[in-house]
């Protein structure tokens, strides 16, 4: 096989025989133009690369043109540089990918110049692929941990684990929701000192089979923190790892209320059947098919047929035909539509008399689902007739007259009044009896020969639609009115008179009035008002800007006249304006939103902008945005955001800002399999300083702790007042827990020289606990717990030491 092309010198050709032995590809390359040429490979790298002849071959000839032009690159940079290189580079084989860690080493000839490059190539293919598969079953682990974590966590129910002794090891936030004790109250407790002394037994043997090994179902009772007794159903599920159970989780659902109500079910159940059986209307129960289930008392007396004959028979069958669609109409409606079905059916008594029954059939629904109905019957045959005979004997007109709200009344051929509805006595303020006597006149006088004309037409049979007029009230009050008049004809079509109805239109002129106002209104108050009021039509042009706009943001309204709304808006608020009035025009609700706009002097203003629809007939035609400048008040809004974050009394981060930190710590370092170690401190003899030197002492410690203790943390580290005399420290990306230790050193170290105040010297003593995550625990709270639990280890000594979690 051809190693080396002849254009290799004996010097070169020397240096190449050992290469020849390297297991390792080594290629040496030789400057031809914009490229690089093949002028040695070693077997290893012939080996490795797709083609047969190489040698002598430039580099595009041999690999891909995208490796291609990256490695050209990469051999210019040696040879312009003249320092090696290192890098990865992964190249696709014909059937598998080879990943190699290559070393280009520049030759650099007498004349100082660089014509070849050494490459060689290490197969770091196994390598990376381990570190790959190391890195995904690292990350499925982690999900694996974060969906237990998530599934107790967020569990609609409440979750315990326990140890051996039945002690709380961990429980999740719907425990402290349903019993009232927090984490703190619980751990390390018995369960014991939970359970009712009536339930205690059981339940202990429930979590004796659970540690054998066996899941199981129990309900006990428990006393929540103030002494309340709640009823709980709890399955047990044991912890097993390797064949060994660690443990017992116990998931726990309240079900205090259900056991209530299935008392008051039981109750409503005797309580309806009370009412089903003694109930004077018949009560049928059907299926949602149709099929009868059961029958009351009532029904036997209404309609003469026992349940078992009606069940024999099938009720359809004693239906009467005419009958028989009517009720299954009414039967599949109420079924379809979940609402109740009135209406009535002739039956046949059982003696054969005919009867009238008015059914009301009502849906039986459980879960949402219709199930089957009820059917309430009443015998009205007596009243029913009597309602026949009544109702023949009025007229549809009458119940019209009587309910309309507009004013209608009759007049003869002379054009008096005969008989007036209860609106018309309402609306005129005249009685009836006022307007047939001619005590009473609605008429103005000057409109008296219109009223005669109209009397003249009607005479003519015509019919007078929509005459506008006016007419006054008995206290001189005029309305505008929109009348109608239709002849009245008698049975041999002469014309007896007239129906006149009356629209009062008063307030409909009125507003037509008060709307024309409005409109000069308007435009007085968005030509004077502060705010800036900007007019947008359906397209999203501007149409009208007010002279605030100028004033606010130094621009002219012709600057935005005929542009879209979101002119001169922030790029990152532009979508919120538009979404907002996008919403609108889909029938959405008005909502402010708070947008930045430039002003001509290139700063931007902050607004809170309200878009408003302009309705017509409930269309949206047009929309307006009213902006106020907030400026100042979002200046103030950021000032107390920031105050929220920090001490106000030491000036570094609080609680909740120590919180946030060490959360985001704990993520960066699943990402980059570092660790977080958290130092929590409190100082020594703080009451009895207090007690001898005053609180301004105190809090003259206070400050002067947290002063050290910033000066000995990294820019990454976080040090923060969680109360009184107690910090913490966060320490991020840490490789060991000597990094940590180092720290606690430094920061005792510093608290070793006293503070001076108003002449005497305090000394300022401090404990320190340490935990690290996640060698001790992955859950952030049993960190701090931990933390505490090794500070308190540390104060126990009363010398100031720190002590780590073991």
């Amino acid at each position: 096989m051809k190693y080396f092309s002849e254009k290799i010198g004996p010097d070169n050709l020397a240096s190449t025989i050992l290469f020849d032995l390297i297991k390792d590809p080594v290629f040496l390359m030789e400057e031809d133009h914009e490229s690089f040429r093949y002028i040695y490979a070693n077997p290893s790298a012939l080996a490795m690369l797709p083609l047969h002849e190489v040698i002598g071959s430039r580099i595009e000839e041999v690999l891909s043109p995208e490796i291609s032009r990256k490695l050209i690159q990469q051999y210019k940079h040696v040879q312009s540089t003249q320092k090696p290189m290192e890098f990865t580079e992964r190249i696709e084989l014909d059937n598998s990918e080879f990943i190699g860690e290559t070393m280009l080493n520049p030759i650099v000839a007498e004349d100082g110049r660089c014509h070849y490059i050494l490459a060689i190539v290490r197969d770091v293919t196994e390598r990376e692929r381990k570190k790959q598969d190391l890195q995904k079953t690292q990350r499925e682990i982690e999900i694996e941990r974060k969906r237990l974590n998530s599934l107790v966590e967020n569990n609609a129910n409440a979750v315990f684990e326990f140890d051996h002794q039945k002690n709380f090891i961990s429980i999740n936030k719907k425990v402290t929701e349903v019993t009232g004790f927090s984490e703190e109250e619980l751990l390390g407790q018995s369960i014991v000192s939970l359970v009712v002394d009536s339930c205690l037994e059981e339940a202990l043997s429930y979590f004796e089979k659970a540690l054998e090994g066996n899941a199981v179902e129990f309900e006990t009772i428990i006393y929540t923190k103030n002494q309340e007794m709640a009823i709980f159903h709890v399955n047990t599920v044991p912890i097993i790892v390797e064949e060994k159970v660690i443990g017992i989780y116990a998931i726990a659902k309240e079900i205090t209320e259900q056991k209530k109500m299935e008392r008051l079910l039981r109750e409503s159940e005797q309580r309806y059947k009370s009412i089903f059986d003694n109930h004077p209307h018949g009560i049928l129960t059907f299926d949602r098919t149709g099929n009868l289930e059961s029958i009351n008392a009532g029904t036997e007396t209404i309609t003469g047929y026992s349940m078992n004959e009606l069940l024999a028979a099938s009720l359809l069958s004693i239906i009467l035909p005419e009958e028989t669609e009517k009720v299954q109409h009414h039967f599949y409606k109420a079924i379809n539509e979940k609402q109740p079905e009135r209406y009535e059916l002739a039956f046949r008594h059982k003696n054969g008399q005919l009867i009238d029954l008015q059914t009301i059939n009502i849906p039986i629904i459980v879960d949402e689902q219709v199930v089957g109905i009820h059917s309430i019957v009443t015998d009205i045959t007596e009243v029913y007739r009597a309602q026949k005979a009544l109702t023949e004997t009025k007229e549809e007109l009458e119940v019209f007259w009587e309910n309309s709200t507009d004013p209608i009344f009759y007049i003869d051929t002379k054009g008096d009044i005969l008989k007036v509805n209860p609106a018309f006595e309402e609306t005129f303020e005249y009685t009836e009896e006022e307007m047939v006597t001619g005590q009473g006149t609605i008429i103005p006088q000057h409109m008296k020969s219109d009223q005669i004309h109209i009397v003249e037409r009607i005479l003519k049979g015509e019919t007078v639609n929509s005459h506008d007029t006016i007419r006054i009230t008995k206290t001189g009050k005029p309305l505008n009115i929109i009348s109608s008049y239709s002849p009245v004809r008698n049975a041999d079509k002469e014309i007896v008179g007239a129906t006149i109805i009356y629209k009062n239109v008063t307030e409909l002129k009125k507003a037509e009035k008060e709307l024309q106002k409005s409109q000069d209104k308007y435009k007085i108050i968005t030509e004077s008002t502060f705010d800036i009021i900007t007019l947008i039509n359906l397209s999203g042009l501007i149409e009208y800007v007010s002279p605030a706009n100028k004033k606010i943001l130094g621009y002219p309204d012709h600057a935005y006249i005929g542009s879209p709304f979101t002119t001169n808006v922030h790029p990152e608020d532009a979508f919120d304006l538009m979404e907002s009035v996008t919403s609108l025009i889909h029938g959405g609700q008005p909502a402010t939103i708070e947008i930045r706009f430039l002003h001509q002097n290139g700063h931007y203003i902050w607004m809170e902008v309200s878009p408003t629809p302009v309705l017509v007939d409930g269309e949206v035609k047009q929309l307006f945005t009213i902006a106020r400048d907030i400026t100042e008040r979002r200046r103030l809004q950021d000032k107390i955001a920031k105050m929220a974050f920090y001490d106000h009394l030491s000036g570094i981060p609080n609680r909740r800002t120590f919180d946030d930190k060490l959360n985001k710590a704990i993520h960066q370092a699943n990402q980059s399999g570092k660790k977080v170690a958290i130092l929590m401190l409190d100082g020594r003899k703080f009451k009895q300083i207090n007690d001898q030197f005053g609180h301004d002492a105190g809090d003259a410690v206070i400050k002067e702790m947290a002063t050290r203790l910033q000066s000995c943390v990294r820019p990454i580290d976080t040090a923060a007042r969680l109360g009184g005399d107690e910090m913490g420290v966060i320490l991020p990306e840490l490789d060991s827990l000597e990094t940590a230790e180092n720290m606690a050193q430094q920061i005792l170290k510093s608290f070793e020289v006293p503070l001076t105040f108003n002449g005497f010297e305090i000394k300022i003593g401090a404990g320190i606990g340490i935990s690290l995550y996640p060698d001790d625990t992955v859950n952030e709270k049993q960190l701090i717990k931990y933390a505490d639990m090794a500070l308190y280890e540390a104060k126990k000594s009363h010398q100031d030491e720190y002590r780590v979690y073991k």
